[in-house]
């Protein structure tokens, strides 16, 4: 909400609707099913940065209630999880620490889990660490960070978690050891799972 006040406020000059203009278009673009079409729009909105961070948190907001109220529009053209999708790699690349509680609301998505860990921060790390779950009828605690989306490149859950807490450093790997000892005992085996990948970066 308070993204949205910044951005009414801030649209009275003739720079800011122009930038909002721009921000509309690029927006749109994220949508697209074209890798191409949408890796460009997230390149020329990171190159904005933090300036378009409350166009892509209102847009972020928006997309997500279309999922979920079953209003999306998914063609070959628009396509409100890869405008999802896109939103949260923009985010990731901006680093914009406010933008957090944000992409908490686009979990348990594996780009927004990424770009949490893009941002870092203990608010981070804790929202990451919170969608760990051991539950073996669903495949595991990494089946959650299953691409919804078609642009994962063939990289399996394992890698992906390798790649999340290496990002967080040494904060992230010392909090899961913490969790392994004082977690819930399906979380302290989904834990355990997870710092086996960390060391052989593989699943057992």
């Amino acid at each position: 909400m308070s993204n949205r006040i910044r951005l009414s406020a801030n649209l009275g000059s003739p720079e800011r609707q122009r930038l909002a203009e721009q921000a509309e278009l690029l927006i749109r673009a994220l949508r697209s099913r074209e890798n191409s079409v949408q890796e460009l729009a997230i390149v020329q909105l990171s190159l904005l940065g933090p300036k378009v961070v409350p166009y892509l948190a209102t847009a972020l907001e928006k997309a997500l209630e279309e999922v979920d109220s079953g209003r999306g529009a998914y063609s070959s053209k628009s396509d409100p999880e890869r405008g999802i999708e896109g939103i949260c790699r923009t985010l990731g690349i901006i680093k914009d620490s406010s933008t957090v509680l944000d992409l908490a609301e686009a979990m348990p998505r594996r780009e927004a889990v990424e770009a949490l860990a893009k941002i870092g921060g203990e608010r981070a790390l804790e929202l990451v660490i919170g969608t760990i779950e051991n539950d073996s009828s669903k495949g595991g605690p990494l089946r959650i960070y299953e691409t919804r989306v078609s642009s994962a490149g063939g990289e399996d859950n394992s890698e992906f978690v390798k790649r999340v807490f290496i990002l967080f450093g040494s904060t992230g790997r010392k909090r899961l050891e913490e969790q392994a000892r004082k977690g819930s005992p399906s979380k302290r085996e989904a834990i355990a799972e997870i710092l086996r990948i960390l060391e052989t970066g593989s699943r057992p």
